[in-house]
């Protein structure tokens, strides 16, 4: 898709030019100096009738009418380059991309100097961009039947940076880099299969997502390779929360456990993980009573996949991913919420195998549906009134009476198989109560640590990926929460006070003493709206947040 251009970028031939447009008293000066001089000046004069902005985030095109190769310009107002950031860069470019789709165009150009103002480097500008185009070109197109419409995709993206010298080099002249996601799978999120009405498959593929390889050339160090890297590298993330967001949005009678782990299997083979797939039967012997019986009476047995990724020779120092995938009883893309941590996981694993850190990970993956053993409902007023005492895999007791807590049991097995694949860090990534909405709204993560020294990391990462987390306090009055139950050892339905803080607690009890985060993410897996980097439903949160997580902990230690 990407391919990198020297030379004049008023000389491509694509169907538009990208530019930036700072707030600055001369704006056709520096990089644009000749461009105002090609039309007349007439670029100056639609500033200064508002025809064309630099306010922050507006867009305004202009054709060329034969005045250049191009066929339109593109401008994209930067606002004052003194205040841009990276993630404002990231939107601004995913509303470009967003109107070239609209506009039918399968091809551009990205004057990416006009870009670098403030703190932005021309590699950071490169990988905002590499991650903007999968994520802004992403649909779910779900299983409605397609109109005969032939879809225009965009094809091609060719991205200048300062250099003189050669002309634009052709896309099968560079080097092709498969970013390797989902792409040979047998379960990929961009091809499900059609199911009708009464569940079973037809076998048609349904087209949900834009997911192309790019291309770059090797880096030996060069402005231009450098580049190029920064564009795939961001590439891959981008593909990755797509993905992410697929299986978030897929309904849950087609992404079922059986399925995830099929998936699993692929994605370990592509990228050389060691995989195993416990189910049943298996973890019965191993005593996983709170994920067996988050599973109960669903028609759809559990399982837990575990990713085994090798990043240094001997196993050891291991950071620990998990993530649950509750079912829950509803077919509506984008609000599939509870199978939106095992997804964050896998849309991680993804970028980890791509990138390759020297880092030792293992993701921890528990599926089940939302049955729970022995639970029930009285059929009136919804109240729960029969309770459940669950042995878990470590031994500890858990009283259980809300049918809704099936993600809750999932992590007590899971950290706890964690640790003994030897994990020295463990964050977990899950969706187990929506009282984190009224305390952070929608566009903030929450999150519990029991290690001021790690959740430090953890947020590091967060900020650079630009996925905002909040931690809150989990103090001994929360822990005696947890532990308030008369007859088991821990309360898993202590009442909603706290939640999120109640829940940490519950799961610090299985964690112990391991450096550990939760994050409660029922507020950022899904978004009611559209946004310039992707459409209303699931959002692939924390993919980014995870798999950079685990580079930098690869070059910190």
């Amino acid at each position: 898709m990407f391919e990198l251009g020297k030379g004049d970028p008023l000389e491509c031939l694509e169907d538009c030019l990208v530019i930036g447009l700072q707030q600055v008293p001369k704006k056709f000066g520096g990089l644009l100096g000749g461009l105002d001089n090609r039309f007349g000046g007439a670029l100056t004069e639609l500033v200064k009738s508002g025809d064309l902005s630099a306010r922050a985030g507006s867009l305004s095109v202009i054709h060329t009418l034969g005045k250049l190769p191009v066929k339109r310009l593109l401008f994209i107002g930067l606002g004052n380059p003194k205040e841009l950031r990276k993630e404002h860069l990231k939107r601004m470019f995913g509303k470009a991309v967003k109107h070239i789709r609209k506009m039918r165009w399968p091809t551009a150009a990205v004057f990416l100097d006009t870009f670098c103002a403030g703190t932005v480097s021309v590699k950071e500008a490169a990988q905002m961009l590499g991650e903007a185009v999968p994520m802004a070109t992403y649909r779910f197109a779900g299983y409605k039947g397609q109109p005969n419409i032939p879809e225009v995709q965009l094809e091609k993206v060719a991205v200048y940076i300062q250099a003189a010298g050669k002309k634009p080099e052709p896309a099968e002249h560079a080097t092709p880099v498969h970013s390797s996601v989902a792409e040979e799978a047998e379960i990929r999120p961009g091809n499900a299969e059609r199911v009708n009405a009464a569940g079973k498959t037809e076998g048609q593929p349904v087209k949900n997502a834009n997911l192309q390889t790019g291309t770059y050339r090797k880096n030996n160090g060069s402005p231009e390779e450098t580049t190029g890297a920064a564009l795939h590298r961001g590439y891959v993330y981008g593909k990755a929360v797509n993905t992410a967001r697929t299986f978030a949005n897929m309904p849950v009678n087609i992404w079922t456990p059986a399925r995830l782990a099929e998936y699993a299997a692929s994605l370990a083979k592509k990228y050389s993980f060691e995989v195993e797939i416990l189910e049943k039967m298996e973890m019965e012997k191993l005593g996983m009573g709170a994920v067996l019986a988050a599973a109960g009476e669903s028609k759809e047995p559990p399982i837990l996949v575990i990713l085994k990724y090798a990043g240094k020779r001997e196993w050891g120092n291991v950071l620990a991913l998990v993530g649950p995938g509750a079912a829950a009883d509803c077919c509506t893309p984008g609000e599939n919420t509870g199978m939106a941590g095992a997804a964050a996981v896998l849309g991680a694993m993804e970028v980890i195998g791509e990138q390759k850190p020297a880092r030792n990970v293992v993701a921890v993956i528990p599926v089940a549906g939302n049955r729970i053993t022995g639970t029930a409902t009285n059929g009136q007023d919804n109240m729960r009134t029969e309770t459940a005492v669950i042995t878990s895999m470590n031994g500890k007791t858990i009283e259980m009476r809300d049918t809704g807590a099936a993600g809750l049991l999932m992590l007590a097995d899971a950290v706890t198989y964690a640790k003994q694949y030897g994990a020295s860090q463990i964050v977990d990534v899950a969706t187990l109560t929506a009282d984190v909405i009224p305390a952070l709204g929608r566009d903030k993560t929450g999150a519990v640590a029991n290690c001021d020294v790690f959740f430090e990391r953890v947020l590091e990462s967060a900020k650079e990926a630009g996925e905002f987390i909040w931690r809150l306090p989990v103090t001994e009055a929360d822990k005696e929460n947890a532990r308030s139950s008369k007859i088991a050892d821990l309360n898993g339905s202590p009442g909603r006070e706290g939640g999120v803080m109640v829940n940490g607690a519950f799961i610090g009890a299985f964690v112990e003493d391991t450096p550990w985060a939760h994050l409660e993410i029922t507020g950022t897996a899904i978004t009611g709206k559209e946004t310039d980097l992707g459409p209303a439903g699931a959002t692939g949160v924390m993919v980014r947040t995870l798999a950079l997580l685990a580079e930098k902990m690869a070059e910190q230690d």
